[in-house]
């Protein structure tokens, strides 16, 4: 009987029900009555006045005078009654500012009463397995890079790209001064344990995406960057350890919570939608094809949301230097 009754509590529709209860009762606590009089009179409460004083010493601290206190007072009548007025007026009707706001309201609403309960430790345990990769410290990459000029160089850049990797790649060790075998750059040659948003902020994302492909230990080229072109030696590619859970137990804890708090909202406001039958008619709107992750595929999306952190880093980087 425990068991089916501990079973029961689990249940997400016992969830929603106990979310839509509580949103409702909040509801006609807090919501104004139809019948609470003519909707000419204005109350002001001693909470009212209270609550601006608040306000105001939270503010400025400081209490208001009585000058300011009166001015708050009249503003926030002038408030209530603008508010009355344009709800009389339907000027509410089709605003999507009021729209987004009032959704947004339930949803904050929504979020205090979908907390998790705690986790027990072999859940915990299993989302940390499922979830080890973004806790796991990103890899290092020392290299070498010498840099060519496309302008000075015009139409020999490749010529003299493939010559010079030839050369270095014939030599049994690096050599000691490596950048004079291309052409003067305000950047350095020699980057030590740099994470692929380091070299995205230094050099772009599009070099710091070719450089964490390549072999070390040999000398690659072309390398694009908005600079120009480079020759790029991988010194060293030094992959993070795994990440233990004990180390990160109260990180993981709070990450699950937090997930878990966001999917629990997610359902509530599903369940919320599908109260209602939703029609969407056709529309002849153009579209943005994505652009696809290999050659072969038409329909693959990218995730771009590493792309766009390293992007936003170099841009930051740029404006630093």
């Amino acid at each position: 009987m425990v068991t089916h009754a501990a079973r029961w509590l689990k249940e997400p529709l016992l969830h929603f029900l106990l979310i839509g209860a509580a949103i409702y009762a909040s509801y006609g606590l807090f919501a104004p009555s139809e019948e609470a009089g003519d909707e000419r009179i204005v109350t002001i409460t001693a909470g009212d006045i209270e609550s601006l004083a608040s306000n105001w010493q939270r503010v400025w601290n400081r209490p208001p005078t009585a000058r300011e206190l009166d001015g708050l007072v009249r503003q926030y009548v002038r408030e209530i009654v603008l508010y009355r007025e344009a709800l009389a007026m339907g000027l509410d009707k089709d605003d999507v500012v009021i729209r987004r706001r009032l959704g947004q309201k339930l949803e904050f609403l929504s979020r205090d009463v979908t907390i998790p309960p705690a986790p027990e430790s072999e859940v915990l345990e299993a989302w940390f397995v499922e979830n080890q990769a973004r806790y796991r410290e990103p890899d290092r990459y020392t290299i070498t890079q010498i840099y060519l000029d496309p302008d000075s160089r015009e139409d020999r850049i490749r010529q003299d790209v493939e010559a010079i990797r030839g050369e270095l790649n014939s030599i049994d060790s690096l050599p000691d001064n490596a950048a004079r075998y291309g052409d003067p750059f305000l950047l350095e040659t020699y980057y030590a344990e740099r994470t692929k948003s380091d070299l995205a902020s230094l050099f772009g994302l599009e070099f710091a995406r070719s450089v964490t492909g390549l072999e070390p230990g040999r000398w690659h080229g072309p390398v694009s960057s908005p600079y120009g072109v480079h020759l790029v030696y991988v010194n060293d590619h030094r992959r993070a350890p795994d990440p233990e859970f004990a180390d990160l137990e109260d990180q993981v804890r709070e990450d699950w919570i937090a997930a878990r708090h966001e999917e629990l909202n997610e359902q509530f406001l599903d369940a919320v939608v599908e109260r209602y039958e939703v029609v969407v008619e056709e529309a002849n709107v153009p579209l943005t094809r994505p652009r696809p992750t290999d050659p072969d595929s038409d329909d693959a999306v990218p995730d771009a949301s590493e792309d766009a952190q390293l992007e936003e880093t170099r841009q930051g980087g740029e404006a630093s230097r």
